[in-house]
């Protein structure tokens, strides 16, 4: 039995290996949603129908039949200041919030040896591999680096911070450290919500009115600031035309979920989630500006970290997908920590991303100019 890397064009994924490549990621641990095909495809399609990926499916192969152990999505790029040779970069949209690559758990290894044996297998060498917000602790990363120790590459950080998330196992205290996050003054708020009416939490799960969840959480993420300054889903055709396929794809598989807070039956705040196996992905939120003072946002963000437990016994994280300074960093207790970077997988990669530190600080300036 043999490991080999098969390259297809998205377009050229057919229904069979769209199949594995689901089962593939539901169920490795901490499932990435950013890497599946109910991601991917609607990303493609919308968001950047010009630049769509290659997808590299990793196999065990024996005569008559082939096991998907891994999978990831890149664009073949140019050399630039940043990275200046000819590389891939691990698929990225506005909206993609983790990189990195799906893996059968166990299979970490045999993922990188592979896909390292690929790109030094090409006629056409492709000098190394840019990862944006990709998991410090990432396996597959960590065996590419140990079998690039000897030199011939090498791992060149730009960025890293901590995300914040919620870990749910051990349930006790861990937990405990969650639900302590209703502090004084959001108990004032969540009082001056209940004498505005009868406050109400829910869950909208697969195949339960999920297309009017959809509807109302893109209203009212439209609603707020991000509807003014035009960067909300619904400014832009192509971005609520990609929210609604993918939110249609993941719903399929049981993971699309909407968390809202209702005020006299009228819901006033909404998060959309992606669920995967034993982790809840936080995704989008949205709440009523006429209930701003209420913090319908942030209640709404503990309503739903305190329902987790009972709601999904299996998942051990809420990952909240976002940035270091989002307001969510002062509600969860635990914290991820996630690089960007770039890995070089050739000796010429390793010296021209040595050279390009150099050339750093020009580049971020040319880059936010841009």
């Amino acid at each position: 039995m043999t490991v080999a890397v098969r390259w297809l064009p998205l377009q050229d994924v057919d229904a069979a290996t769209l199949s594995a490549w689901t089962e593939l990621g539901q169920a490795m641990p901490r499932p990435n949603p950013f890497a599946m095909p109910q991601f991917v495809l609607p990303a493609a399609r919308w968001l950047t129908p010009r630049t769509p990926p290659q997808v590299a499916l990793i196999e065990r192969q024996q005569p008559g039949s082939r096991k998907l152990i891994g999978a990831g999505c890149f664009t073949p790029e140019r050399p630039n200041l940043f990275v200046p040779v000819s590389h891939l970069a691990s698929y990225r949209t506005l909206h993609t919030f983790r990189s990195g690559m799906l893996y059968a758990p166990g299979e970490s290894e045999s993922v990188a040896e592979s896909l390292l044996a690929d790109l030094h297998g090409k006629s056409k060498r492709l000098h190394a591999i840019g990862f944006h917000n990709l998991l410090a602790e990432c396996p597959v990363l960590a065996s590419l680096r140990e079998l690039l120790d000897d030199g011939r590459g090498g791992w060149f950080e730009q960025h890293r911070f901590r995300r914040p998330v919620l870990r749910l196992h051990p349930p006790t205290q861990e937990h405990a450290l969650g639900v302590i996050v209703m502090d004084r003054d959001l108990r004032r708020r969540k009082r001056r919500l209940e004498d505005r009416g009868t406050a109400a939490f829910r869950i909208t799960l697969a195949n339960t009115n999920v297309a009017d969840a959809m509807e109302t959480h893109l209203q009212l993420e439209h609603a707020g600031w991000k509807g003014t300054a035009g960067t909300s889903l619904l400014a832009s055709p192509s971005q609520a035309g990609f929210f609604r396929e993918m939110i249609q794809r993941f719903d399929q598989i049981q993971g699309a979920v909407f968390a809202e807070t209702l005020c006299d039956g009228k819901v006033i705040a909404s998060t959309s989630n992606l669920l995967l196996g034993d982790t809840l992905n936080g995704f989008k939120t949205g709440w009523h500006p006429d209930f701003a003072a209420c913090s319908p946002g942030r209640l709404n963000e503990v309503f739903l970290s305190a329902a987790v437990p009972s709601a999904w016994p299996q998942v051990a994280v809420f990952d909240s997908q976002a940035q270091e300074d989002s307001y969510l960093s002062e509600l969860l207790p635990h914290r991820d920590t996630m690089i960007t970077g770039t890995l070089a997988v050739t000796r010429l990669g390793r010296r021209a991303m040595r050279t390009a530190r150099l050339i750093r600080p020009v580049a971020y300036r040319l880059d936010k100019d841009r």
